[in-house]
């Protein structure tokens, strides 16, 4: 009788011992809140899908200080209320960057962001030895998109008199730009309205911290043959700056320095 009683008591302990581990295991298996959070991901649309007609217009200009950039979103053709962008760039072996929001309320919308870090006591250290890099911009609206190009920073310390873009379709020589100390050459995205003529090569922009004067030669490389020329934008308007044609390849000699070129048919 007294075996019997231990028997009993030892199985309703087992029951319990079991019971509590199978507790604990179901309890183990149910999400804690911060399981169940799930961080937001940002959904990005795909690069450089939206056709060119409907782009807009980018300048990059550097500034005479040399740590500054200035951002321009001068033209939009398809409707946005603001843009999201990423600009990155290679300092010396670094690649540094900033991003930003810019609202479109009016146009051009420019802001003017520091080549380098500012501590929160207000100390500035600068970034040496800019070479460029490239602008992402996401443009929202009732339809996002987004556009990416690369761009190339010259600090004309040696009075340089060639440039060119970082894809090597563009190139330009002027020894009047042997005075121009900072420039930049960006593949921007899209061209300033008013050309009636077809685009049929990518559009590079050259900005400099001081005034573009002067006559360069100038070539660049189209993505069909035929009866092309080279067009260039001052700021103001568009002029048929012609040029002689070699297969894909046209140049203009003694074309007047400008803010934008394209080849168009």
């Amino acid at each position: 009788m007294k075996n019997k009683k231990f028997l009993i008591i030892g199985a309703i302990v087992l029951l319990l011992v079991v019971g509590g581990v199978f507790a604990m295991k179901m309890t183990s298996k149910k999400p804690t809140t911060d399981q169940t959070t799930q961080k937001k991901k940002t959904v990005l649309e795909p690069k450089n899908i939206l056709e060119f007609a409907l782009r807009p217009y980018i300048k990059l200009t550097p500034t005479a200080d040399g740590h500054n950039l200035e951002i321009a979103i001068v033209d939009v053709k398809k409707p946005a209320t603001e843009v999201e962008y990423e600009l990155e760039y290679q300092s010396g072996t670094l690649l540094q960057g900033f991003q930003e929001v810019i609202k479109l309320d009016s146009l051009p919308a420019k802001t003017t962001k520091l080549f380098g870090s500012k501590s929160a006591g207000g100390a500035v250290t600068y970034h040496e030895d800019i070479k460029g890099g490239s602008l992402q911009a996401r443009f929202i609206g009732q339809e996002n998109y987004v556009l990416k190009q690369d761009w190339r920073y010259f600090d004309n310390k040696d009075k340089a008199t060639e440039f060119s873009s970082k894809d090597a379709k563009f190139q330009i020589t002027s020894l009047d730009l042997k005075t121009n100390r900072l420039l930049i050459v960006y593949n921007t995205p899209g061209i300033p309205a008013g050309l009636d003529k077809t685009p049929v090569s990518d559009p590079y922009s050259l900005t400099s911290a001081t005034t573009l004067k002067g006559e360069a030669t100038v070539s660049i490389r189209a993505n069909e043959e035929g009866e092309l020329a080279i067009w260039g934008f001052d700021g103001t308007k568009w002029t048929n700056l012609g040029g002689q044609v070699d297969g894909k390849l046209v140049t203009v000699n003694k074309a007047p320095l400008m803010e934008l070129y394209i080849v168009a048919r």
